[in-house]
């Protein structure tokens, strides 16, 4: 019987191939995007939970409540685990990690140059010993026990292979840190799983942080606050999370009485941070998005089979007539055309995972950020892709299998069967709307994403971003000032360099930032915010084109002496007019006090996803890590050789590594960019599935109305008329489904747009333009069909009568 039921359903393939190949297509696109979007989503829920007790490692984060600082930040003050280790000595572990930007490695060569690596971003850390056993690591060689030494460090099998050629014999081996801290090797691990968030080739032990930072003193105050500072802990029986929490007032008292009101440090489950995007991960509300699109792929996939397969239903109804007369039962008849659907969906299911292997390499290659990820076939994957064809089997074929099964014997060779019956025009027209209006509402979104990327792509963000250059300088706890000189000197002499400044880093800092607490003129408390402190040399201001709208700029120093303040600082500290908080003073713990000496015209010194906060810039010379330097030139590769000549001539250790301002602001928005990318991938993948369903139902239309369309052209109906009479059903469906998709779609993109402080606004356009592509390519899909139809002869459409 169920061989019976597979040849009859090859033979309806063979004798329906524009069906078949339109339902086989449909599915599979649809499947190989769910699969995709699973592939994706199951990676980011997965990070970090191949500890072995991911379900007890928190991380402490801080919170602040004040009106100036709502959010949280993964950092936490640098004598934080100290205070907790003396506090609540009943939790099991507890470990401090500092994150180490753009970590600078060098191995010496014998009877050669030195080895240098130098790694892009957050790459590197300084940790505790107690890190390795609340996060699991596996050990090719030594192990972590030492690493409560000064000047140790552990590396990752694929960095102790970059440095010495080997993952095995380098332990006892040394290195330098920043090319002056000399390090040895106590241990090699094993290379980190892809979906982890501790993925640090070089962690060195916590001990030689004092060294590389300047003796950083554990004593340092609480308000002291740098997000590459982070604190896990390991909770036990003996002392929870809940415990924490309900003792957190009493430790902030204690340790940070001033701004106890204000600020707290909540231990959140680490497992959890990945999805958090308070906290800086990829955020459940994108997966949630993404899992939306991919049922709704597979919806519209199904409905498109649903639509043929019952449009068909009159061609088969003589079929099923015959066989029931013949003796085959309701249920038989049932399960025949269930095993076509399976048929076709076992199918599709292969042209899927074919699909989806390719796009797997197209996302490795376009996709970044939280968009990357690995895919196993595990016996988990491979359950869930059973569920997902048992899925698309009941929701393609389940429908159409009862309709073309209770068909009425007697009503179906007499010839009384109407279109009703067969499956009912109403339900195709609703499946129609629900599919376009799927359709719309993805094209809708990525109109809104494209937009919004432009704008916050070509928005005055306050300052001048074209043909600037960064150039990070190597981590020094007092910078070499003669080495600094020397190389502004020789930098700003290239014809090629208009104009040249030390800072602290540019304006955009989207991914680092340093706020302190400042007391302002005689008031007796400090300020309840944190305002962001900026170090910049006196050409900073000219060199990013930053406005005075009040007082002058800095003047040259190497200390600090004076300070600027932006428009919203001024505004917090109490003046409405910029002109009156000219000649005040600051005062900042370690620091002279400042003298406000002028009022910077606010900037956007974060990306647009954040308000401007208030912001002070003074000299600090030991706290500059960037040169600044404008280009006059067109030709950057010539500059750019010109300037690495110079700075390996001054810096012999360090490897020189530019950035231009501009790249950076786009970094800044690379996932949004990537969201683009996937949303209008899937909004093409909805219209073709769709697209594809039309030009089926046109030409179940055309083969319908061959005769009535034959009568018309005699009475003297014209080729226009012919076209309208089959498109203006479709036309009126889409505009129908737009109706229903711009109200949910504009609910969706408003919530969107909400991460941004500066958005674009939601107006018809938008929504304009997603019904018009829509109309536009539906009746493309139908007009090669519907001409053909109008132009037969009416001879031939009538001969048989």
């Amino acid at each position: 019987m169920l061989q019976n039921y597979f040849t009859i359903a090859w033979r309806q393939l063979l004798k329906n191939r524009a069906y078949a190949l339109i339902n086989v297509t449909g599915l599979a696109l649809g499947m190989s995007c769910a699969l995709l979007i699973f592939a994706l989503v199951r990676y980011h829920y997965q990070t970090d939970r191949h500890h072995h007790h991911y379900d007890r490692i928190y991380q402490f984060t801080t919170r602040f409540t004040s009106s100036g600082d709502n959010g949280s930040i993964r950092g936490v003050p640098y004598p934080f685990g100290k205070a907790v280790r003396t506090d609540h000595p009943g939790i099991e572990q507890l470990a401090m990690l500092e994150e180490w930007y753009s970590p600078l490695i060098v191995v010496s060569v014998a009877g050669g140059p030195d080895k240098k690596i130098k790694e892009k971003r957050y790459a590197g850390a300084f940790v505790e010993p107690a890190f390795f056993r609340i996060f699991d690591y596996t050990w090719l060689a030594g192990g972590p026990d030492d690493l409560r030494q000064p000047g140790t460090v552990v590396l990752s099998e694929n960095m102790a292979r970059r440095c010495f050629g080997s993952a095995t014999n380098v332990v006892g081996r040394t290195l330098r840190l920043d090319a002056r801290i000399p390090a040895r090797v106590v241990g090699v691990f094993a290379d980190y799983r892809d979906n982890t968030d501790l993925a640090y080739p070089v962690m060195a032990s916590w001990a030689s942080l004092k060294e590389q930072r300047g003796n950083r003193p554990e004593n340092e105050p609480f308000d002291n606050l740098n997000g590459s500072t982070h604190c896990y802990a390991l909770f036990n029986s003996q002392f929870s999370a809940a415990d924490w929490n309900r003792e957190l007032p009493t430790f902030v008292k204690k340790y940070n009485p001033k701004n106890a009101k204000e600020t707290d440090y909540p231990a959140v489950l680490f497992s959890t941070m990945h999805l958090s995007s308070e906290l800086g991960g990829v955020g459940r509300e994108l997966l949630v998005a993404l899992i939306a699109i991919g049922l709704l792929l597979i919806g519209t996939a199904s409905i498109n089979f649903v639509n043929l397969a019952t449009a068909q239903a009159l061609n088969r109804a003589r079929e099923v007539g015959v066989r029931k007369v013949l003796g085959s039962t309701t249920t038989q008849l049932f399960w025949q055309f269930i095993g076509e659907t399976t048929f076709i969906v076992l199918a599709a299911t292969a042209l899927a995972i074919g699909l989806f292997h390719y796009g797997q390499l197209l996302a490795h290659e376009y996709l970044s950020g939280p968009f990357r990820f690995t895919f196993y076939f595990t016996p988990s994957v491979l359950g869930w892709l059973l569920l997902l064809v048992s899925s698309v089997i009941g929701l393609a074929g389940l429908y159409p299998a009862l309709v073309l099964a209770g068909f009425r014997p007697a009503v179906v060779l007499a010839g009384r069967l109407t279109t009703r019956q067969a499956g009912g025009i109403s339900l195709r027209r609703g499946l129609v709307v629900a599919q376009f209006a799927i359709a719309q509402l993805l094209i809708i979104g990525l109109v809104v994403v494209a937009r919004q990327l432009h704008y916050v792509q070509t928005k005055d963000v306050g300052f001048r971003k074209d043909a600037i250059l960064t150039v990070h300088l190597p981590d020094s706890p007092s910078q070499d000032r003669t080495k600094m000189s020397t190389f502004h000197h020789l930098a700003a002499a290239l014809p090629e360099v208009a104009k040249f400044s030390y800072s602290m880093a540019g304006p955009p800092q989207s991914n680092w930032t340093s706020q302190t607490r400042v007391r302002f003129e005689n008031r007796t408390e400090e300020e309840p915010y944190s305002p962001q402190q900026v170090w910049a040399d006196a050409d900073y201001v000219d060199l990013y084109g930053l406005k005075l709208v009040a007082g002058r700029n800095l003047q040259p120093s190497d200390t600090a002496r004076e300070a600027l303040v932006n428009e919203t600082f001024a505004r917090q500290l109490g003046f409405d007019r910029p002109a009156s908080v000219v000649g005040k003073v600051l005062y900042k713990g370690g620091f002279a006090p400042l003298k406000i000496v002028g009022v910077l015209k606010d900037y956007n010194q974060h990306d647009l996803k954040r308000s401007i906060i208030p912001l002070f810039l003074t000299t600090f010379a030991y706290g500059y890590y960037s040169a600044n330097i404008q280009l006059q030139s067109s030709n950057y590769h010539r500059t750019l050789s010109q300037l690495e000549k110079i700075y390996n001539q001054v810096y012999t250790s360090s490897v020189f590594d530019p950035e231009f301002v501009d790249q950076q602001l786009e970094n800044a928005y690379r996932q949004e960019q990537t969201m683009g990318k996937l949303v209008n991938f899937f909004a093409g993948v909805a219209l073709l599935i769709g697209c594809m369903g039309l030009y089926g139902l046109i030409l179940f239309m055309v083969a319908q109305k061959t005769k009535e369309v034959g009568i018309r052209k005699v009475l003297g109906a014209s080729i226009g008329s012919i076209l309208w009479l089959f498109s203006r059903e479709f036309v009126r469906l889409i505009s129908f489904a737009f109706v229903l998709a711009a109200p949910v779609a504009w609910w969706v993109m408003d919530s969107w747009l909400g991460n941004f402080q500066y958005r674009i606004p939601l107006g018809f356009g938008i929504f304009l333009v997603a019904l018009l592509t829509t109309v536009l390519v539906a009746l493309l899909t139908i007009s090669v069909q519907s001409v053909r139809a109008a132009l037969r002869n009416p001879v031939k459409s009538l001969r048989s009568e």
